[in-house]
């Protein structure tokens, strides 16, 4: 009986790994946050959505579409968190290379992934790892994405025009809350400050660029910003040719100092231009409207995820947006985006769109271009082995409950066999009697 038992196990959790493990990854849509760590692009939206795109060998400078093989799913790996984590975790630690989760419920503790290491460090509980505050109220949460000073550790998270931003140390584990806010630049205004996108530039100047402000869109040109270095606020004004305003859009920094903004929302319509370059090298900063080649026809993405990665920026997922929305929830009507594009920005006078990872069938590709395809003879062999496998599996599991069948059969019928013994047994007492 132990043995049937302990075979059902074996065959359940070995069926179970097989469906986890070979199942093709489909993620996308909104809510997806992305972190470069190494050569790994980690993508998380929640904990059962959670997974990296290993870049090793891969080069970016060609047309080649990431294949399947190199989606990692991270999913199931144990230990993980027990308790409810942020949809706002940050890259931090003291070389970069630690996902920081901040917990949902309870005390100020943090839970990480470590990168290097691959796994959970699971801190739950763990007094070591609570998290010292200052000036910080009791019933604070993460409601903003963070952006991280590489240089200092430190990340940076908007709270509200009266709260101004929380700050959190990786390295000392601190959480502390800015004693300065904006509210001064907009009248003492209770109004919330939502949907932005947001830089930190090398001088520690944080720009939020675009949202809103109660219902009104923040001007693409009046760029709030917050010193991290002093403490302080102020609006940039910006000159050039200033692209319209916009919400759930993304923003990112390239090395020379363009801060390109892509994607978003205005009015219930795409925003326009949906590519737009800040150039923040010059004083006062400029806007300008690039060159694109092999745009992306019928591609218009919102509550997407933009990264940088060498000359490219990386964008996934989110929201392929149509002419239309819900004019009371403003959540776009049209499919989710299940790919990841990258645009070559290695020359700032041009820009060039490409495929880099297909997770659908109907992908929208560049302008007269053709993406090199995933080998499709290793798929169908990994799904006929998947099969194979599955048929094996559910095999060892009939065969063990027959088994244990005829063992409880066998069981019964003994059983019977020994009452009837008994019985017999006695009827000769009593006759003898």
């Amino acid at each position: 009986m132990q043995l049937s038992k302990l075979i059902i196990l074996i065959a359940l959790r070995v069926f179970n790994h097989i469906i986890l493990a070979n199942c093709v990854i489909n993620f996308g849509g909104d809510g997806y946050k992305s972190f470069l760590a190494g050569d790994k692009l980690y993508y998380f939206s929640d904990i059962s959505n959670f997974f990296h795109v290993d870049l090793t060998g891969v080069s970016l400078d060609t047309n080649t579409v990431i294949d399947r093989s190199k989606w990692i799913d991270l999913t199931d790996m144990r230990p993980q968190p027990i308790t409810s984590i942020s949809r706002y975790p940050l890259l931090s630690g003291k070389d970069n290379d630690k996902i920081i989760f901040f917990s949902n419920v309870g005390n100020f503790y943090i839970n990480i992934f470590d990168t290097k290491l691959n796994k959970w460090e699971v801190m739950n509980q763990d007094p070591k790892f609570f998290l010292t505050r200052i000036q910080i109220p009791d019933f604070w949460s993460v409601s903003n994405e963070w952006i991280t000073d590489r240089k200092t550790g430190k990340s940076y998270t908007f709270q509200s025009i009266l709260d101004g931003v929380s700050i959190f140390d990786s390295i000392n584990l601190e959480l502390t809350q800015s004693a300065s806010s904006p509210k001064n630049l907009f009248g003492n205004s209770f109004s919330s400050y939502i949907d932005f996108a947001q830089v930190i530039l090398p001088n520690g100047l944080v720009l939020f660029i675009g949202g809103k402000i109660g219902n009104k869109a923040q001007s693409m040109g009046n760029i709030i910003a917050y010193n991290t270095v002093t403490d302080s606020w102020q609006i940039l004004n910006t000159v050039g040719e200033t692209p319209g305003g916009r919400i759930k859009h993304t923003a990112v920094l390239t090395t020379d100092g363009r801060v390109i903004v892509f994607g978003g929302v205005s009015n219930l319509l795409p925003a326009s231009p949906d590519l737009s370059i800040l150039d923040t090298s010059k004083t006062p900063y400029e806007w300008s409207t690039p060159v694109v080649e092999n745009p992306i026809e019928s591609l218009v993405l919102g509550e997407h995820t933009s990264i940088i990665v060498k000359n490219f920026m990386i964008s996934a997922f989110g929201k392929n947006a149509s002419e239309s929305s819900d004019s009371i929830t403003e959540i776009f009507t049209s499919s989710e985006n299940k790919n990841i594009y990258k645009l070559d920005i290695s020359d700032p006078l041009k820009y060039k769109w490409s495929l880099f990872a297909k997770n659908d069938d109907e992908t929208p590709t560049p302008t007269n271009s053709t993406p090199i395809q995933t080998n499709a003879s290793d798929s169908s062999f990994a799904l006929k082995l998947r099969l194979i496998i599955i048929i094996i599996v559910i095999v060892l599991v009939i065969i063990s409950i027959t088994i244990f069948g005829f063992y409880k059969i066998k069981q019964y019928r003994r059983k019977n066999t020994n009452k009837s013994n008994i019985s017999n047994n006695d009827e000769l007492e009593t006759s003898l009697n």
